[in-house]
């Protein structure tokens, strides 16, 4: 147990070595510009992620059920 919790600080400590120089390199302020067809993309990303979440959901009841009844 001792030796997780020091595998754990050591993991934290490299991932703050690595994300603090990209953080100290970006500027104060950042000014974006999203243009409308943004939205969309990010409304299609969605909803393909539900359907084959739903999908493979689905898929993996029915192997789930098909060896149950053997």
């Amino acid at each position: 147990m001792k030796n997780s919790r020091f595998s754990f600080a050591l993991a934290l400590v490299r991932v703050c070595l690595i994300l603090l120089p990209i953080l100290l390199a970006s500027p104060a302020r950042a000014y974006g510009y999203a243009d409308p067809g943004t939205g969309s993309f990010v409304y299609q990303a969605v909803y393909v992620a539900f359907l084959s979440g739903t999908y493979y959901f689905r898929k993996m009841l029915d192997r789930f059920w098909r060896k149950r009844k053997k």
